[in-house]
């Protein structure tokens, strides 16, 4: 998209600029490193810091509500979801807000937090920008005064103007119930009521779509890539993806994972971070204005149990140790980080080490996608 308007970027140097762009491991092969033997020389942090944009404050809704009786109501607009299947009681749990919705669409972008644990524990976002309480308003029908960080990818993107306000509409999920127990039929169903509600926002002047999820919400929009670049309907639209260290079930073989582990090359010492190799390259046959940018890690989401995140591969057989990929359609940066840290820069992190996690996170994704818009 062309023509937009010239923005402040700090270069932090030549050399990151380098690593974020093309890949200082870029490739298959690249060095191998023993268990938790640290960082290999030459990554650097970052090369673009971009502004915080504005805060805002949205309505969340249900996508399926209860009414005065306590019946379960498809909620207007999102009819999509209860239309693909999955029970009411689970799409209960989804709640979306719309952050701009104008008449002309030239762009359309979704971005997801991740899975919330359990009723009480926190679930604060670095992409959606929404705070650890976001659903303390939350009643059978929406959540009011849902506020969204202006630090968050989200609204950074959004102050950009690389996808005006004006003719992009942009939806945050807040929650998505995509939970990584649920059988594979019901991730199926969740998957269409996601990717038909979507389709649904497609206008003839639809040029892009831009997709970014953390955690289970990296896994889902890169589920949704998937269906949307096999409906040729929308050849002619360009999907950007951005998955922050996105978790799919390998056991299931979910987006294609399987139980070989692949070890993160930057891991801190005596861990074992790492990703589930898949073959990408078999998941997306269609690869026609398709881009992905995965930021992995590999920390267990939660210890001993195996949930981890996804790492791609060439070839006949994943490595033992990963590099960063690029391969035009889709690039891969390993980082340090902990699970939790990556899907949650601002909150997570020391505030020593904040702002490099930042730098390789958001930033790096934004940097990324300022490649392209």
């Amino acid at each position: 998209m062309h023509g937009r308007p010239k923005l402040l970027r700090t270069a932090l140097s030549s050399a990151a600029l380098t690593w974020l762009l093309g890949g200082a491991l870029a490739g298959c092969g690249g060095q191998e490193l023993e268990e938790g033997s640290g960082e290999p020389h030459g990554v650097v942090a970052s090369a673009l810091t971009y502004p915080n944009g504005s805060s805002r404050t949205v309505t969340s809704r249900r996508v399926v509500y209860k009414d005065a009786s306590g019946s379960y109501r498809a909620a207007a607009g999102l009819e999509a979801f209860r239309a693909a299947g999955a029970p009411d009681s689970d799409l209960h749990a989804i709640r979306i807000a719309e952050v701009d919705a104008p008449a002309v669409r030239n762009a359309l972008v979704v971005m997801s937090a991740g899975q919330k644990v359990s009723s009480s524990s926190g679930h604060s976002n670095g992409l959606t920008g929404q705070a650890s309480n976001w659903d303390a308003s939350c009643g059978d029908v929406t959540c009011s005064n849902v506020t969204l960080d202006g630090r968050s990818l989200g609204m950074k993107l959004r102050s950009l103007g690389w996808l005006p306000p004006a003719s992009t509409w942009m939806a945050v999920v807040n929650d998505n119930n995509f939970d990584h127990l649920f059988a594979s039929d019901k991730k199926q169903q969740i998957v269409n009521g996601f990717v038909h509600w979507l389709e649904a926002q497609v206008r003839p002047e639809t040029r892009v779509i831009y997709l970014a999820g953390s955690s289970r919400g990296g896994c889902l929009v890169m589920r949704m890539a998937q269906a949307l670049r096999n409906n040729p309907s929308l050849d002619g639209i360009s999907i950007y993806v951005s998955s922050f260290d996105g978790v799919c079930k390998y056991s299931q073989g979910e987006l294609g994972t399987f139980g070989e582990k692949i070890n993160n090359p930057v891991r801190p010492s005596l861990t074992s971070y790492g990703g589930w190799a898949t073959d990408l390259t078999a998941q997306f046959p269609r690869r026609s204005l398709l881009h992905i940018f995965h930021v992995v890690g590999g920390d267990e989401v939660a210890p001993l149990t195996g949930i981890r995140a996804f790492s791609a591969y060439s070839g006949s057989s994943p490595p033992k140790t990963g590099s960063n990929l690029d391969w035009g359609w889709y690039k891969q940066n390993w980082v340090r980080w902990k699970h939790k840290e990556i899907g949650n820069p601002y909150t997570e992190p020391s505030s020593s080490d904040q702002p490099r996690v930042i730098a390789e996170t958001v930033d790096a994704q934004l940097t990324w996608l300022d490649g392209f818009l």
